[in-house]
């Protein structure tokens, strides 16, 4: 974006009460996009593929609307650029998964799963 794009800044409410955006007067999409402030957790991670006690790393959850979307998206980023993210039915057909095999429910829950 060059000088003559730009406009003072000026910025609009936003019609999410959960995007964080300061949304200003200037040409650059990214202004419009909607983004939530976003939670950080550190978690201990590893590869799939990987062994080991893998590693801590902080990862932030949080929602996205692009400018040119229909809908909100839940994002997660983990570093070095990695993300995805998931339509709501997506969100939901994961936690509803987690909720329904009773393995992963304990997993989750922290109770015994017989390993």
């Amino acid at each position: 974006m060059n000088r003559q794009d730009a406009f003072d800044s000026d910025p609009r409410p936003c019609a999410f009460d959960w995007c964080a955006t300061e949304h200003g007067r200037t040409v650059h999409p990214d202004d419009e996009d909607h983004r939530s402030g976003g939670v950080a957790v550190t978690l201990r991670t590893r590869a799939a593929t990987g062994r080991g006690l893998g590693h801590l790393e902080e990862w932030e959850i949080g929602l996205i609307r692009r400018s040119a979307d229909a809908e909100t998206w839940l994002v997660v980023e983990a570093p070095r650029g990695v993300s995805i993210a998931l339509s709501r039915e997506a969100t939901r057909a994961l936690v509803d998964a987690v909720r329904a095999d009773g393995h992963l429910r304990d997993f989750v829950d922290g109770r015994p799963s017989g390993a």
